[in-house]
Formats: C-alpha cells, sequence, structure tokens
C-alpha cells in the first residue's frame, strides 16, 4: 500500500507538470522568416541567421521588416518592395532582347517571387515580368492606370506625357501605400509634371526618380521631387558600367545638380518605416549591384 501510494505521488508530479503552460515561442511570418515586432530584431535589422543565410544563399528574397518596408534596388529600374506583413511588390525588372541577350548586365535575383509585378512602360530593359517567379498579379503600363488592387492593397497607376520626340512609348507612374508609407515609382518620365498630373500623384515620401534618364534636366528633376513633397529620393535607372549601350546620366552629374542634401549607404537595400522618414528632403544613394 505505500509503495503504490508513493508511485501514485510521483505520477501525479508529472502529470501537473505536463499541464503547465510554457512560454510560446516568438511567432514568425512563414513566407519571411521575420520574427514579431514585440520580440524580433528591430526596424531596420535582421537576425545573425536571417543575414548568414542571405550572404550565402543568393536565393533568399528580401526580408519582412517589422512596422516598416523592406527596399532593394536590383540595379536599372529594378525595385522590390517588402512590407511588414511579407507582400512583395517588383516594380520594372529588368529583361532580355529578342534575341535573350541581357540588355544591362545587372544580376538578376535567382528564383525570385512576388505578389505582384507593376511595368511602368514596355521598353525591354524594365518589362521581364517572365524572370519573376511565383503566380504574381501583373499589372502593365496603359492597362494598369487608375485604381488597382492586389493581396488587398490598394494602388493607382497615372498616365504620364508621352515623349515628345515620338521616341518613346506610354508610361504609367505608379503609387503604392506600404505600412503607412506613401512610394511613388515615375517610370520613363520625358516631360516636366503637368498640372493634372501633379494632383493625380499627390504628395509622396518616398520617390524613386529616374535621375539618368537624359529628357528631363537635372533641374527639372530636382523640381519634379519638389512637386511631390518627397522626403527620401532614390536615384535609379543610372549610367554604371552595368547599364550596357544604353545612354543615361551618370550618378555623380546628378548629385553635381542636386539642391537636396546626400546620404549613401553601403547596401543595395534598406528598411523604412513611418517613423524613420527625414524631415527634409534627402536623397538616398543605395550601394549599386554587383555582378
Amino acid at each position: 500500500m505505500r509503495l503504490f501510494s508513493i508511485l501514485f505521488f510521483v505520477l501525479s508530479l508529472g502529470l501537473a507538470e505536463a499541464q503547465t503552460p510554457q512560454p510560446a515561442p516568438p511567432s514568425t511570418d512563414a513566407t519571411t522568416g521575420s520574427t514579431d515586432a514585440t520580440t524580433g530584431p528591430l526596424p531596420g535589422t535582421t537576425t545573425p541567421d536571417q543575414a548568414e543565410a542571405k550572404a550565402t544563399d543568393p536565393t533568399v528574397p528580401p526580408l519582412a521588416v517589422p512596422g516598416g518596408v523592406n527596399i532593394h534596388w536590383y540595379g536599372h529600374g529594378f525595385i522590390y518592395l517588402t512590407s511588414s506583413v511579407g507582400i512583395r511588390a517588383a516594380i520594372d525588372p529588368f529583361g532580355k532582347d529578342p534575341d535573350g541577350n541581357d540588355i544591362v548586365h545587372y544580376k538578376f535575383p535567382v528564383h525570385l517571387s512576388a505578389d505582384m509585378v507593376l511595368v511602368t512602360h514596355e521598353a525591354e530593359d524594365h518589362c521581364g515580368v517572365d524572370r519573376i517567379f511565383g503566380n504574381p498579379l501583373i499589372f502593365r503600363s496603359v492597362m494598369a492606370v487608375g485604381l488597382q488592387r492586389a493581396n488587398g492593397i490598394p494602388f493607382y497607376g497615372v498616365a504620364l506625357q508621352k515623349d515628345p520626340s515620338g521616341r518613346g512609348g506610354s508610361d504609367t507612374a505608379f503609387l503604392l501605400d506600404f505600412d503607412g508609407v506613401k512610394f511613388c515609382y515615375l517610370g520613363q518620365i520625358s516631360q516636366p509634371l503637368l498640372t493634372q498630373e501633379k494632383a493625380q500623384l499627390g504628395k509622396v515620401d518616398v520617390l524613386f526618380l529616374p535621375v539618368g534618364l537624359k529628357t528631363l534636366s537635372v533641374g527639372e528633376m530636382n523640381q519634379v521631387a519638389t512637386d511631390l513633397g518627397a522626403k527620401i529620393i532614390i536615384p535609379i535607372n543610372y549610367k554604371t558600367d552595368l547599364s550596357g549601350i544604353l545612354e543615361l546620366r551618370t550618378l555623380d552629374e546628378y548629385l553635381d545638380g542636386t539642391k537636396f542634401p546626400v546620404r549613401k549607404f553601403s547596401s543595395e537595400e534598406i528598411a523604412v518605416t513611418k517613423d524613420t522618414i527625414p524631415h527634409d528632403p534627402t536623397v538616398y544613394v543605395l550601394k549599386p549591384p554587383t555582378p
């Protein structure tokens, strides 16, 4: 009888321990692997494991940022945005010519997926939608004008003027709001903004400015940024050693003539939250991708 009592007491302790609630592990987003904002890294940072994974595996996509947006520049006009909940937008991925040759020589990311692909115009160096994996919704130039929606995210396409020389086709600028940050991508802008275009675009937080396009002077580029009230101006579409035969202005030519302060980053990827947007307009220069 005494032995039975001892065994019953030991079994009871084990049962009580098994039923005691255990602390839950940090929640993890199934798509991006980012930890919950209350326990994970601060906005704009990654965990050591995430950093190591990205350094050793080129297929690891840009990671979601708690409370903000991850901006990754793949070179030329190719911008990739990841919202805090892992919604991914690829804008103007560069493609190949009809013979399958690279137009620009930036390295295209391996097996990169997206939820939506936005194409401002149909030039081959901006419409490589077939290089994006997954099953993204695709919004192309003139067919994307007006209010659109993808993965529950509303965005707008605004038709801009055509090149008066007749050499350029239609161009659609895009406005997206991710995590309270308003982004504007102008595409192949060829003239200063008209009054109605300014009204349609409104004021923005982050502007992707194609500073290499010679259709506008540096002064006119500055004016476009001012017209849109942009606080973060990210230069894209400028001449580098990887631009191939494209006739573009260099970054230095733009920076020499810009009236805004300049902040340079050591990476092609940055994180932006609503609270980190500067008070005054600032040019954010991302590091050009390497071959």
